[in-house]
């Protein structure tokens, strides 16, 4: 989710344009940064899920949503949640073995 200032939102317009056209979620902020409102991308999603399971879903892919959280939070099982997951192609890890590569190398020094 990206944050925008009202005030950059009033002199950058084409900000709130091209958030939205890249699938971006997009919190309005005042001057001192309290969140306004959030505005979301339409997308055939908002249709076939219904917002409140497109927004659980988004959450998670975020990282912000454990998959135990969004199973609750959609009144699922983990397993139910894993296959919804996996008929929206969504990845349930976010997994980089470089990096954990690099981290063991890193601790073996």
């Amino acid at each position: 989710m990206k944050a925008l200032g009202i005030t950059k939102l009033e002199t950058h317009p084409e900000q709130l344009s091209i958030l939205l056209e890249q699938n971006e979620f997009l919190l309005i902020t005042t001057q001192q940064e309290q969140p306004l409102g959030m505005l979301i991308p339409f997308s055939s999603h908002l249709i076939e899920q219904g917002l409140v399971h497109w927004l659980a879903i988004k959450a998670f892919e975020s990282g912000d949503l454990t998959l135990g959280q969004l199973a609750k939070a959609l009144n699922k099982t983990k397993s139910e949640m894993l296959d919804t997951l996996d008929k929206l192609s969504i990845s349930i890890a976010d997994y980089d073995l470089a990096e954990d590569l690099d981290t063991i190398e890193t601790l073996m020094k």
